[in-house]
């Protein structure tokens, strides 16, 4: 509903309004709760637990779904860029390329290697994978940022 009042506003009042969509999000400070937090520090939460606890690192579903995750760094650049230059009333993604999906099994590996986890990982398939893919398209992003460098996964501190 934030896109049909940012057109609103503008109609209105002739102002520039407008609202963004990250996909999943990752970085420093990030919310760790296995309740609500974002798909990547869950997995940084259920890894330091297996750790701790010596039990396996059990992920919920097959690992096959995809995701877009895009670093916290490079969402904040983006957002002082949409406030400073973007001047639509439409909603713009903010993401990373559909080439840069990663499945949930990749994303749990990734975070396991990067904790030095060694221990067994276990894919719950008796738990729904969610849905399957949810790809957001950046085709307007890139017509108004065709050179912007999205973080790496792997290289996200």
């Amino acid at each position: 509903m934030l896109d049909v009042q940012s057109r609103a506003y503008h109609a209105q009042h002739g102002r520039n309004f407008t609202s963004v969509v990250p996909t999943n999000v990752y970085g420093p400070h990030d919310n760790f709760n296995l309740e609500d937090g974002h798909v990547l520090p869950g997995l940084m939460h259920k890894v330091y637990m297996a750790k701790k606890e010596g039990s396996p690192l059990t992920v919920w579903g097959t690992g096959k779904p995809l995701r877009q995750f895009i670093f916290s760094r490079d969402l904040a650049k983006l957002i002082i860029w949409v406030m400073r230059e973007y001047e639509e009333a439409d909603p713009i993604i903010l993401s990373v390329g559909e080439e840069d999906e990663v499945t949930v099994k990749d994303a749990a590996l990734a975070v396991a290697e990067a904790m030095n986890f060694k221990g067994e990982v276990i894919f719950d398939t008796t738990k729904s994978d969610g849905q399957t893919k949810k790809t957001a398209s950046i085709v307007k992003l890139r017509r108004y940022l065709p050179n912007f460098k999205f973080t790496p996964m792997k290289e996200g501190t």
